[in-house]
């Protein structure tokens, strides 16, 4: 619970708007890297633009319900005082990390509960190499899920700098309201 004679730099509405365009900046990072490189290897075609409509029909509204589940509480403890770009790509790449260690445990919690049952047997893999078996990763999966990450921070790091440039450096003497 906030104290009411608290100040912020921030408003409500700054808060609203980090979340918004966290998401949206987040989607285009997660989205982007994959369409871009089919574009890139195929041409732009009907099949590229058939799989942004079907991104943003559902990725969107993913992406923002990630964000304000998991990303406004950062937010909120980081809108407390100003942001320097320091600071935002300190803290985007903060939220990135507990990100990938609430999806490394999930990931875990899914390959022990595998594990548990001995008839089941499964193998899963792209055309370079094995990623899971029995949804253990193997060393190419660890690998992948490690690279995968590396550019989750990458693409959080770069929507926080944009999120700050867009938001500001905040303003002094802003009362926070206090929580009910």
């Amino acid at each position: 619970m906030a104290d009411a004679n608290t100040v912020s730099p921030y408003s409500q509405s700054d808060l609203a708007s980090a979340v918004k365009l966290s998401a949206l900046f987040g989607w285009i990072g997660v989205i982007g890297v994959p369409l871009f490189s089919h574009m890139y290897s195929r041409g732009l075609d009907l099949d590229s633009v058939y799989l942004v409509f079907w991104y943003a029909l559902f990725g969107l509204p993913i992406s923002l319900l990630i964000c304000w589940l998991l990303v406004k509480p950062f937010l909120r403890l980081m809108m407390r005082r100003q942001i320097t770009y320091v600071r935002a790509a300190i803290w985007g790449a903060g939220i990135a990390a507990n990100l990938i260690a609430l999806r490394l445990a999930i990931r875990l919690f899914r390959s022990w509960r595998m594990s548990q049952n001995p008839k089941s047997t499964s193998s899963f893999g792209d055309s370079f190499g094995t990623i899971s078996i029995n949804g253990a990763f193997t060393d190419y999966g660890w690998w992948l899920f490690a690279k995968n990450s590396l550019n989750f921070i990458v693409i959080c790091i770069l929507a926080a700098l944009v999120v700050r440039l867009i938001i500001g450096p905040g303003n002094k003497g802003v009362r926070i309201e206090a929580d009910r």
